[in-house]
């Protein structure tokens, strides 16, 4: 019989913990910019290209594109060969592909150009200890520490080097770096519990009981199983029984590991959570030169324009003059229900002094809005005092909530045209003085959680993932005092990671609340500079000064306008430029404001609505930032007559790239106003399409996301509030990066995208199983990801909605490797089983067996993902096989000459 083909088949016998899908990622191209020669660059020219260098070549690390980074590295160092940070990254680089003496090369020269720089020192100290130049490593640290004391990098990994000893010495200088940490980092649990560990080690039990109590006073909520060795290690502290104390110590610390809390603590330690080594010197949003601030501007050239009866809105009725007013006042919400691309409204308005309130579902067609609330199933009537369109159950539609008079109202929108209440089944049917949703994920679950601002204390309902909500108020610190708030914003403003709460309130102090995770927050107000005396009604969060922190403007009565900058640490100060924007709004009672970037230029404006005391005065005043820090009064760009606003939103409704405004009266009616102009300045609208299941989980719009854009020197960062976030470009034709950091902790990068476009971002699904790579006598190739069968504790929910986990089970694992694909090298067949990704890998044993079979037939092995018992070693002859006759995927595409192929 001849004999053609050889096949390999390798076994696998493992244990294997996974936590996500079995997908490879798919990295994009990107597109580099066009690479002129250095020499004939203009100084300006090498400015922006340097900085262009810059950004590609951080995105490019965090992507582990580590040849792009290092191509970029080498292109920054070749237009600025007198800065550090360009010999600093592509250290990091080297040191990441494991070129450690090219590393060591790169960060001293580094240092020559820098010798003060910590995070250099603390670099090349991590290149000295890879190439085993202990003491070299250790004399580097010190120096760093030399340069900045409280360098806590330096100091953690300085305490882990003399942990590792065990020698007394060793210990005593353990502990005396651990306690130095505390001292700089008092909320940080991870250096606290290594101390205690050092502590009971040097039999001061004493001083270890304080410290594992201050644990419990600073952390969220124990886990179930940490509690009991919490308390065991309590009670053999207080015997002093340094030897069970520090046997349970250990077990309780090794619980908390799992914590996001303590994941989060790492990084602060560590400067990165995955296990990356190296810290970039540079942060994504350094400052911009300042001949970069000093472009043109185009706001000649913009106005707004009343098109309220043009769109054919001039339906709402308008109750203007103070016999008609009502006690009840209109609000609006808006955006893209009906999934046709463009912005929708939905509007409560009182229709008369009497009471009567009418609502309308307004659906845009081409700049034209048509009512239609009483073809798709709003029924409801009575009182209502806000609304918000979300996602609550992350199928992609946006649903309606209501707050209303009596009980409020969650609508599930069933298709693209169709609502249906679902109050009573989501467990939202109770009644109370609330006034205002808003919907966020404070859990990080990857579900949007519901806060409803209320008159007396505030309500905080966590969203259960199967269309359910579960009342946490009671328990919760969100619920406040028994005061009127009037308004709350969401964002990371300490920039931990997660997701803070900033709640305003009218008859006390307005209230900032920090997340601890898990579903845990704490009441920061006293030490966040954010007190204040009662009378706000509103606020606003944007980064308005380009500085990568979220920043606050909060409006209310009497004068009450603040415009409050972010220190970069959670903390905030009146912004000192701010006197000319105080005393404009001086005689005005805010009702309502927003950020937002009206001329695309990159700079977030400022809004903000309300009522005049002056008789003639205008109820809605438009401040363009200057770009240096202030804010000029441009309200004159705005129509005449507008007297009282009580609510504004943003929406680009004729979709020509800039933002138009729709704002509701004091008492009633509606307007809209378009903007002529911003779009002589370039834009991008980013739409995130987030993964629910697995470790990807994250909600449909990524709500909550941190999406940051780098153009050259230009630098922008937005919170994703709604479905649409946009981002001003001004004269650039493109950006370098748009950096997307999902609720989940996830960062995404897009590489050189265009101005001018709408750009949905789908949040790629980082692989996960290990990658079986062989070599074919020229290379290594890819064979395929290994492993399923035994992914430990992986959601299934990858796989379908079912919440159920992956199996336990050891299992063996038999895989085809085409002979072709395995070719021997100097006697030898090299086989590599990469974890380049989330997971730790246990396999057991590995054995190859070479499988001969005639040239009419093919072999093939029961390679499925299949639950317990795991299928048997077996070889499946195919002598003829039988063709597909189509094939196509789950987005319809055509798979069938691709299969035919293989």
């Amino acid at each position: 019989m001849k004999i053609k083909y050889t096949h390999l088949i390798i076994g696998v016998m493992l244990l294997t913990t996974l936590t996500g899908s079995c997908k490879k990622d798919k990295q994009g191209e990107g597109e580099f910019l066009t690479e002129q020669a250095t020499e004939t660059l203009t100084p300006e020219q090498r400015v922006i290209a340097a900085a262009s260098a810059r950004t590609l070549g951080l995105a490019y690390l965090e992507e582990n594109q580590l040849e792009e980074a290092e191509k970029e590295f080498l292109r920054l160092i070749d237009l600025a060969a007198n800065e550090a940070l360009g010999y600093t990254n592509l250290g990091i680089v080297y040191i990441r592909m494991g070129k450690y003496a090219q590393a060591e090369e790169q960060l001293e020269k580094a240092i020559l150009l820098d010798p003060d720089d910590a995070d250099i020192r603390l670099n090349l100290s991590t290149a000295y200890a890879l190439l085993g130049k202990e003491e070299e490593s250790k004399q580097e640290l010190e120096t760093s520490l030399k340069i900045d004391s409280t360098h806590v990098q330096s100091l953690y990994i300085l305490a882990e080097t003399y942990g590792r000893s065990g020698e007394a010495n060793s210990l005593q200088e353990w502990e005396k770096n651990l306690n130095k940490i505390v001292q700089i980092l008092p909320g940080n649990i991870v250096s606290r519990l290594h101390l205690i560990e050092a502590l009971i080690r040097n039999h001061k039990s004493k001083e270890a009981l304080k410290h594992l109590e201050e644990i419990e006073r600073v952390s969220p909520e124990f886990p179930m199983d940490a509690k009991e060795h919490y308390q065991k290690a309590i009670n053999e502290l207080q015997l002093e029984n340094h030897e069970e104390a520090l046997k349970v110590s250990i077990i309780f610390h090794n619980i908390l590991k799992l914590t996001n809390f303590y994941q989060v603590n790492i990084q602060e330690l560590r400067g990165s959570k995955d296990g990356t080594i190296g810290i970039p010197m540079i942060t994504f949003s350094q400052p911009s030169p300042a001949f970069m601030g000093s472009g043109g501007s185009i706001l000649e050239t913009i106005k707004f324009t009343d098109v309220t009866e043009l769109a054919d809105l001039g339906v709402v009725a308008n109750l203007i003059g103070p016999e008609q007013a009502s006690n009840n006042y209109p609000h609006l919400a808006v955006d893209d229900f009906d999934r046709d691309g463009d912005s929708d409204i939905y509007l409560g308005n009182p229709e008369s002094s009497g009471g009567d309130y009418k609502h309308y579902l307004f659906s845009n067609e081409f700049g034209r809005f048509q009512d239609i609330a009483q073809d798709i199933g709003l029924q409801h009537s009575g009182i209502e005092y806000s609304s918000s369109f979300i996602d609550y159950d992350n199928d992609g539609f946006l649903d309606l909530y209501i707050v209303k008079q009596g009980q409020n109202i969650l609508y599930k929108n069933v298709s693209e045209g169709t609502f249906e209440d679902v109050t009573k089944q989501a467990g939202l049917s109770g009644t109370a003085k609330h006034r205002q949703p808003l919907f966020f994920d404070f859990d990080h679950e990857g579900d949007l959680d519901l806060f409803i601002i209320s008159e007396g204390t505030n309500a905080i309902y966590r969203n259960n993932a199967d269309g359910t909500f579960t009342n946490l108020s009671p328990a919760s610190v969100l619920k406040g005092m028994q005061v009127i708030s009037r308004d709350a914003v969401f964002g990371d403003f300490d920039d931990d990671g997660d997701v803070d709460l900033f709640v305003v309130n009218e008859d006390a102090s307005n209230a900032l609340y920090t997340n601890m995770r898990n579903g845990i927050f704490r009441d920061v107000t006293e030490v966040s500079g954010l007190v204040s005396h009662g009378g706000s009604t509103a606020a606003a969060s944007g980064d308005y000064n380009n500085d990568g922190y979220l920043d606050l403007f909060i409006t209310g009565s009497d004068g009450g306008h603040y415009l409050m900058r972010n220190k970069g640490d959670g903390t905030f100060e009146a912004d000192p430029n701010s006197t000319e924007l105080n005393d404009i709004l001086q005689n005005m009672t805010g009702f309502d404001a927003e950020f937002f970037d009206f001329d695309n230029d990159g700079f977030l404006d400022l809004l903000v609505s309300g009522q005049s005391t002056d008789a003639e005065g205008r109820g809605l005043k438009l401040f363009h930032n200057d770009r240096q820090g202030g804010f000029e009064d441009v309200s004159g760009i705005l129509p005449e007559g507008i007297n009282g606003v009580r609510q504004l939103a943003l929406a680009d409704y004729n979709q020509d790239g800039d933002l138009d405004i729709y704002l509701t009266g004091i008492h009633g009616g509606f307007r809209l106003l378009r903007n002529d102009g911003g779009n002589a300045n370039h834009h991008l609208k980013v739409q995130l399409v987030g993964i629910r299941s697995g470790s990807g989980k994250n909600n449909h719009f990524g709500i909550g996301s941190k999406v940051e854009v780098r153009a050259a020197y230009e630098y922008q960062m937005r919170t994703v509030t709604g479905p649409n976030t946009y981002f001003g470009l001004g004269s650039n034709d493109g950006a370098d990066v748009i950096r997307i950091l999902w609720t989940n902790g996830v960062p995404q990068n897009i590489f050189s995208p265009g101005s001018d476009q709408d750009l949905i971002e789908q949040q790629l699904l980082k692989g996960s199983c290990p990658f079986l790579y062989t070599w074919n006598g020229e290379e290594y190739v890819f064979v395929k990801d290994m492993m399923w069968r035994s992914a430990l504790g992986m959601p299934m929910g990858i796989m379908g909605d079912k919440a159920t986990y992956s199996f336990a089970d050891a299992s063996e694992e038999y895989l085809k490797i085409p002979g072709e694909m395995l070719q021997a090298e100097n006697g030898l067949l090299k086989i590599q089983v990469t974890s380049e990704l989330w997971e730790t890998i246990y396999m057991d044993e590995l054995f190859l067996m070479s499988v001969d079979h005639p040239e009419s037939s093919d072999i093939y092995l029961d390679e499925r993902f299949t639950a317990p018992p795991f299928p048997d070693y077996r070889i499946y002859s195919v002598p003829a096989p039988i063709p597909p006759l189509s094939a196509t995927d789950s987005h319809g595409n055509d798979l069938t000459t691709l299969i035919l192929d293989k």
